[in-house]
């Protein structure tokens, strides 16, 4: 019973985090790690935030790959180039999570 409990608890810490960011090639790409991915990794209702509290867009593409509990994820969304305080809304195996983009501060244009 408490074997059951720890590894729930282990799971249920477990946050997506962005290991890099890009808008090179006329698309945006978002790749981000989940280090508790056990089992079946769906992911699914993904929306890029690029403005804070602003208006929010459909992922064009999801690929997933988990190895060793490790989920490495890539996003690609529509190009865009002007973000400030960056992030995703998703859900992951049923559950709704968000994940800032990047460590950027105020507006960044390119």
């Amino acid at each position: 019973m408490i074997m059951v409990f720890a590894l729930a608890s282990i799971s249920a810490f477990a946050k997506p985090h962005c290991l890099s960011f890009n808008n090179h090639d006329n698309k945006v790409t978002i790749v981000f790690t989940d280090e508790e991915a056990a089992g079946e990794y769906i992911v699914s209702d993904v929306k890029l935030f690029p403005i804070e509290n602003g208006e929010g867009y459909n992922v064009n593409s999801v690929d997933t790959n988990v190895t060793d509990g490790v989920a490495k994820v890539t996003l690609t969304f529509p190009h865009m180039t002007k973000f400030s305080n960056p992030y995703v809304e998703l859900t992951i195996n049923g559950k709704k999570e968000k994940f800032t983009v990047s460590v950027l501060s105020g507006t960044w244009n390119n």
